[in-house]
């Protein structure tokens, strides 16, 4: 899932800022030569690297590049890890077919973080996060954490599932160990959210299987040996 989320955040700084490839270097890797691109250290060795548009983007750059670095390390930070996979994107990114369903849960989140009062969305499972609506930031990421283990943790009388209902956030928990989390200002209308969210749980509960790994195939199984009658 770390994949993902620096996926997600390479995205969504091309996106911001038109640029026309991102991608995390290791140590002793070089970006292309010839192309004009921005490398900036994300501290342990590693560096992002960001080929620039040739128009001048409508946007702060410096801005964008500073939230960047500061994603991806707190991703780092929070997966404990010494290394972020060394993913490229480019807009014309052929993603593979979890890609593929990651970005259409994106498009159910991004819908449900564009209802009034919220601010992001998540789904998650267990504690990792499977997608959002937009890359989180720092307050953000310990913010999910901790609403969906309380969704996980939490059990609606008479239900498997969990909910918790806060000033500034909602979160429900949902299929096997699944948690939808959004954080919303204050004050928004409870029912109103609740009802969306279960409408994108429904969605999400088909689209969850398709990230679950290939089952192994079964072992052959024979007859088993009939005891022997007693004479």
């Amino acid at each position: 899932m770390i994949d993902d989320e620096v996926r997600e955040i390479l995205r969504s700084l091309i996106s911001e800022i038109g640029a026309t490839s991102a991608r995390i270097l290791g140590e002793d890797a070089q970006p292309r030569s010839g192309v004009p691109a921005r490398t900036l250290a994300l501290g342990g060795g590693e560096f992002l690297s960001v080929e620039l548009p040739t128009r001048t983007p409508s946007t702060d750059v410096e801005a964008a590049f500073e939230r960047a670095t500061r994603q991806l390390r707190a991703v780092r930070r929070r997966y404990e890890v010494s290394r972020l996979p060394e993913v490229a994107i480019t807009p014309g990114t052929v993603e593979p077919d979890n890609g593929r369903v990651i970005v259409t849960i994106e498009k159910y989140l991004q819908a449900l973080a564009g209802i009034d009062r919220a601010s992001n969305a998540f789904v998650t499972r267990n504690t990792t996060l499977v997608a959002a609506a937009r890359a989180p930031d720092e307050q953000e990421s310990s913010r999910w954490q901790f609403l969906a283990r309380r969704a996980l943790a939490t059990k609606e009388p008479g239900s498997s599932h969990g909910e918790v209902v806060d000033p500034d956030a909602y979160a429900m928990s949902f299929w096997y160990d699944a948690s939808l989390v959004v954080l919303l200002a204050e004050p928004y209308a409870t029912d109103f959210v609740r009802h969306r969210c279960r409408q994108v749980a429904r969605e999400l509960c088909n689209l969850l299987p398709m990230l679950e790994p290939d089952p192994d195939a079964p072992a052959a199984i024979g007859p088993r040996p009939r005891r022997p009658t007693q004479p």
